[in-house]
């Protein structure tokens, strides 16, 4: 095999592997957003970076079942705001990292206050 095939290939390589560690969105602002993950469900509180798919969150809380205002989906959620009578989150907030996120979706403001307005806790 020819060596300067061989660099080709492993800078090819190379660049893949740089595609799998490339941020969601750059800078840790505080917006709002709820992150869907493989395995942790889905969580609301304020963007504190990520590095792939890790994701950081401040003041968090899990989102363990939820109804939108309008719609169904979390994108809907994200924009609508939520029903509380539908909703079962977790009562403390935490600073979290999420790792396997598969989703980040920004939130409105006004969706925003809503969904932080959840008193949760309520686990009957």
């Amino acid at each position: 095999m020819n060596i300067e095939k061989l660099k080709q290939a492993m800078e090819v390589v190379s660049l893949f592997t740089a595609m799998d560690d490339a941020p969601f969105q750059s800078g840790a602002d505080g917006r709002p957003v709820i992150v869907r993950s493989r395995d942790a469900g889905v969580l609301f509180g304020n963007y504190a970076g990520n590095e792939g798919s890790t994701v950081h969150l401040e003041n968090a809380v899990q989102m363990w079942r939820w109804k939108a205002k309008e719609g169904g989906t979390l994108a809907d959620c994200a924009q609508f705001g939520v029903d509380a009578s539908g909703c079962k989150f977790s009562k403390g907030k935490a600073k979290i990292t999420i790792f396997n996120a598969c989703a980040l979706i920004d939130c409105a403001g006004y969706a925003a206050e809503i969904i932080s307005s959840i008193e949760g806790g309520d686990w009957k």
